[in-house]
């Protein structure tokens, strides 16, 4: 059974914690904690369930709106860490 991680929860811990990671929230070994490192190259684009890369969820054994989900998840999460990033860092980081 695959590892999920729920939007709702991800969003209420970065609200109780906003200068935390959303990374340290996804567990290892999971498709979000994947996705999320493959970058936001990989997760900002279509992710409706029709959407769902077949080998994805054959290989991670998702339905086709669980890699959906996580996939949003994953794109939340990255979106939360690159504006902490340019918070901590700035803009002029590389």
């Amino acid at each position: 059974m695959p590892v999920l991680v729920d939007l709702e929860d991800l969003r209420k811990a970065l609200s109780e914690e906003p200068d935390r990671l959303a990374e340290e929230l996804l567990p290892e070994g999971s498709f979000v904690r994947h996705k999320y490192e493959q970058g936001i190259a990989y997760v900002n684009r279509p992710h409706a369930p029709e959407d769902a890369d077949p080998g994805e969820l054959e290989t991670w054994g998702l339905t086709a709106e669980q890699w959906s989900q996580q996939m949003e998840v994953a794109l939340h999460a990255l979106k939360h860490d690159l504006k902490l990033d340019v918070i901590q860092e700035g803009m002029g980081r590389v």
